[in-house]
């Protein structure tokens, strides 16, 4: 607090302050300059006197507060490994003291651990890479809370954050340093650290490393509430100039791969001997073969295609090719740009776009497709 008194007499009957202040959340702004003047009035045999002043002057002191949140505050963050760097925690930082301030950023995996986000437990079970990159969001010149070409990657601290302004920064690690299988968890700490702060012109360090966690001015220990300094007070939580926030990642994958995710059967419909009655695999019978694919992973398949060669001794049965898709459950005709049938090649290609995943198996989609063939 710097301070400075201007005693005009020594009696001080009334008293006038005056104060020139810009108001934040966290109260007034630092170095704002408080000035309270005291005026004293008398008379002397009934005569007035000149009016005498007394006045103390002092600047409004740093008062160091911020808070962390996640940016997705009912979800964690999710990655099929589509972009070169993943987000693996979102963080933002709100500056609730009462001066600009510029902040570190530091990741950490938090090997193990477990999260509560939004009523549901994610358990760290894989590590990333540590190859952590900062990114701060540009919500102007670009998406706002999305990674994108127009965030800004850190170099060292933070620019200056206004009071009462709040930013977003990414943590990012190249995909190559992911690796995991749908579902997988990875848990990343974010530890954040008031730098610096601008005021007037001047810089003061909010962080000296003299121990005091109440005190972040260098001047303190020497001058207490020196005159010529203005202090700098912790006011985050546990009164530390720092702060540290978990974040989930959750990697989700499609799952068409597995057991039974992808079938193939096939039924002898009838023969020339027995009809549809019990018939059997003879020259002449007709087959149908049924494929079906069901995604059972938590992200969506796209540019699905499923290719089928006619088997060696069948000819394929004209218009014989069916599906359904997209939640229908009975295989029918469709537009041939979905599903043909090549006689150059002897090929059944399907090409069934995306295939929906969920974490809920009831919204998973199962597409069938059937068509048939003669026996030669």
């Amino acid at each position: 607090m710097n301070k400075h008194v201007k005693l005009i007499s020594p009696v001080v009957l009334a008293t006038l302050s005056t104060l020139s202040f810009q108001v934040h959340a966290a109260g007034t702004a630092a170095g704002t300059t408080v000035t309270n003047t005291a005026i004293l009035n008398y008379q002397i045999n009934g005569v007035d006197q000149d009016a005498v002043e007394a006045q103390d002057v002092f600047n409004v002191d740093i008062k160091v507060d911020y808070a962390l949140t996640r940016l997705l505050t009912t979800e964690p963050n999710q990655t099929s490994l589509e972009a070169d760097n993943v987000t693996i925690a979102a963080v933002q930082i709100t500056n609730d003291g009462n001066s600009p301030t510029s902040f570190t950023v530091s990741a950490a995996n938090e090997t193990g651990t477990t999260l509560d986000v939004n009523g549901t437990t994610y358990t760290d079970n894989i590590d990333t890479g540590t190859t952590y990159s900062y990114y701060v969001d540009d919500p102007i010149n670009g998406t706002p809370g999305v990674l994108d070409a127009a965030d800004t990657l850190l170099t060292g601290p933070t620019a200056e954050v206004l009071a009462d302004e709040t930013i977003t920064v990414f943590v990012t690690v190249p995909k190559t340093e992911v690796d995991g299988a749908d579902q997988d968890v990875a848990l990343t700490s974010v530890t954040v650290n008031g730098v610096e702060s601008t005021i007037d012109g001047t810089t003061y360090a909010l962080d000296t490393g003299d121990g005091d966690p109440t005190n972040g001015s260098e001047d303190d220990a020497a001058i207490a509430n020196g005159a010529t300094t203005i202090e700098v007070v912790y006011a985050d939580t546990g009164e530390d100039n720092q702060e540290v926030l978990t974040d989930a990642l959750v990697l989700v994958f499609p799952n068409l791969e597995g057991l039974g995710n992808l079938t193939k059967e096939s039924a002898v419909i009838s023969d020339p001997l027995n009809g549809t009655d019990n018939p059997k695999a003879i020259p002449g019978a007709v087959v149908e073969y049924t494929i079906t694919l069901t995604n059972t992973g938590t992200a969506d398949a796209t540019n699905v295609v499923i290719t089928d060669a006619i088997p060696a001794d069948t000819t394929y049965v004209a218009d014989s090719l069916l599906v359904a898709m997209d939640g229908d459950t009975t295989p029918v005709v469709v537009d041939p740009a979905i599903a043909s049938y090549d006689s150059g090649t002897d090929t059944v290609t399907v090409n069934l776009g995306t295939v929906d995943g969920d974490s809920d198996p009831a919204n998973q989609e199962t597409n069938v497709i059937t068509f048939r063939v003669t026996i030669d």
